[in-house]
């Protein structure tokens, strides 16, 4: 893959991340498609947006809601496609976020989907997952699946 595409790609998701530190709506408009093909999902049940209509009025209320934001970050690892116009990456992150003068620190895995329209990217899925420690394995334990 051409340096340059990296390189863009990086600057994306730079972009994009940098954008919830400064609470700025704009740069986070222009990091992701602003299309109904938006497809994102974050850590809670029922953070499930589709179409930039959508992931944009959550996250203006986010702003709202939330005092700071500052990502704490990992490197990302970026992965092209054979034709170099889609990318997927993924970072481990953690977040910061202060909420009624209280701080609050968890650790995020974030992953993506970049596609290259025209000259330019745009993350067309985003997903961000919390690790629960002793859940998921011992819930499907209880239901006879077994990991031995």
């Amino acid at each position: 893959m051409a340096d340059n595409d990296i390189q863009s790609v990086t600057a994306l998701i730079n972009g994009y991340l940098d954008a919830y530190n400064q609470g700025d709506i704009d740069s986070i408009q222009s990091s992701v498609a602003n299309d109904s093909n938006l497809v994102a999902y974050g850590t809670d049940e029922g953070e499930s947006w589709h179409g930039w209509e959508e992931f944009s009025h959550s996250r203006k209320r986010f702003f709202h809601a939330v005092e700071e934001v500052r990502w704490e970050r990992g490197n990302p690892v970026i992965h092209f496609s054979q034709d170099g116009n889609v990318a997927w990456f993924s970072e481990e992150l953690s977040g910061n976020f202060k909420v009624v003068g209280n701080e609050h620190k968890c650790p995020i895995r974030f992953t993506g989907v970049a596609e290259k329209r025209g000259e330019s990217w745009r993350i067309v899925q985003l997903h961000r997952s919390v690790a629960v420690e002793g859940f998921s394995v011992p819930y499907l334990e209880t239901h006879g699946v077994r990991f031995d």
